[in-house]
């Protein structure tokens, strides 16, 4: 199987997990053609066990490589002389620091869903297990990081195209927690662990949304958030979850952000947007348009830049799908999975968000919470 194809369909399993919210650890044996590296996505510690053991032998996996939970896969794994090299880790953020941890002393690589855990303690403890293991690799999947006109937008702003960075706006609303009728007894099952901060996290809204855009701010600008001002609300008191968040934010050059996160914002159905203003111009780009980045000059006309074509060349180096022709969501999770697996072997600038990425953003949302409780201006 050729690693492009591989990639995807690793990526689709990623998605099929993420977006599902199930609590499953699934067990997938892939082997990259040209690296020799066996990639696995582990199955879930859960009551349904003998059915997820049935899910990997359908996927043609060695049934005496299929286990029961992720515990006792790390711990068989790792006497095999071909154990795996790579774990994917995709549930739910209240299980991400207790996996990875016991990977990590396995020595095995580890790819996660965002965030990157539960809460700010849990990401200090995880942050500090990564860095003291100078064996192991990590990567998180902020997937709109690996958008090809995403990265496109950072390369113009480290070449300075757009100036010094001096304002950032952008929001990301949906619209999936239907406001009053959420709850545990009404709410669809593939949301109701949202409702269980054990499960979700410090928060609702910004582990599951804002942790994706905050991250995406910095990843394109360059910048650290040096201070927040939040407000976090939730619309129905009956419903202990925050579904609405609004920020303030300093960076660490000086300059300044306006943030909106929400998960009741009717009709906002792939409401990513950012807007990065500089001292020369601006960018702009909409996940809902995602091909394009809007390009405006201090001084010239305002240009739409394409993907693939001359005027953004290096978007072709994340480009997987011919263009002229639309390429988006899962796509962006490939590029993270192929570029991993690629830098396993190599050691070439990486684009892919790792454990600095995660842990800056596990401080930036305790600050938002810290800031939101006490109504002040709260640092990182």
């Amino acid at each position: 199987m050729e690693l492009a194809s591989l990639i995807l369909l690793i990526a689709l399993f990623l998605c099929i997990g993420s977006l599902s919210s199930v609590v499953i650890y699934r067990l997938i044996s892939m082997e990259f053609s040209n690296t020799n590296i066996n990639l696995f996505s582990p199955r879930s510690h859960c009551p349904n066990c003998k059915k997820n053991i049935s899910f990997g032998k359908n996927l043609g996996i060695d049934p005496q490589r299929c286990y029961s939970n992720y515990s006792e896969m790390a711990d068989k794994e790792n006497k095999l002389r071909n154990k795996i090299d790579v774990v994917a880790i995709m549930t739910p953020p209240g299980s991400h620091q207790k996996i990875a941890e016991k990977f990590i002393d396995k020595n095995i690589h580890i790819i996660s869903d965002k965030p990157f855990a539960a809460n700010l303690t849990q990401a200090k403890s995880l942050f500090k297990k990564i860095k003291s293991n100078n064996k192991i690799k990590y990567a998180l999947t902020h997937n709109y990081s690996a958008y090809p006109m995403v990265r496109e937008a950072k390369v113009l702003i480290e070449k300075g195209k757009i100036g010094k960075v001096e304002d950032i706006n952008f929001e990301y609303v949906q619209d999936w927690s239907e406001g009053k009728t959420i709850n545990k007894k009404n709410s669809r099952k593939m949301f109701r662990w949202k409702l269980d901060k054990k499960i979700v996290g410090v928060s609702t809204v910004l582990n599951e949304l804002g942790s994706h855009a905050c991250h995406l701010a910095s990843y394109m600008s360059g910048l650290k958030t040096k201070k927040v001002f939040a407000d976090i609300t939730q619309v129905s008191k009956a419903v202990k979850m925050d579904n609405n968040a609004k920020v303030l934010i300093e960076f660490d050059n000086g300059a300044k952000g306006m943030f909106w996160t929400s998960c009741t914002a009717r009709g906002g159905v792939y409401g990513l947007i950012i807007r990065i203003f500089g001292s020369k111009g601006s960018l702009e780009w909409v996940q809902n348009d995602p091909t394009y980045l809007k390009y405006n000059p201090s001084k010239g006309a305002v240009r739409i830049l394409e993907r693939g074509f001359h005027d953004a060349s290096f978007s072709k180096k994340f480009s997987r799908i011919k263009f002229g022709h639309p390429e988006g969501y899962l796509d962006a999770f490939s590029n993270i999975y192929r570029e991993f697996a690629e830098s396993l072997k190599s050691k070439k600038r990486v684009f892919y968000p790792n454990e600095d990425d995660g842990y800056e953003t596990a401080k930036f949302i305790d600050a938002c919470k810290k800031s939101s409780k006490s109504k002040k201006w709260v640092k990182l």
